[in-house]
């Protein structure tokens, strides 16, 4: 998976859609594998980037907060 600091908005989004369906379709068969629990991580990851942008647009005083989203090698 490409690092998800390199993708615009649109792929992230689109990413997100992607996980979120995958782990829904997974979460309704009863099917707790290990792809089940990457699709977790992956959305979990997803969430902390986007909070990352909202809070890098709205912080004023330029400060960052930077993580590096979780290595799901």
């Amino acid at each position: 998976m490409q690092e998800l600091h390199a993708l615009d908005n649109s792929q992230l989004m689109d990413l997100l859609a992607k996980y979120t369906s995958d782990y829904t379709k997974m979460l309704a068969d009863g099917s707790f594998t290990d792809e089940y629990e990457k699709c977790k991580l992956t959305i979990k990851a997803i969430h902390t980037e986007i909070d990352l942008r909202k809070n890098i647009v709205s912080n004023a005083s330029g400060e960052t907060n930077i993580t590096a989203p979780p290595d799901f090698s």
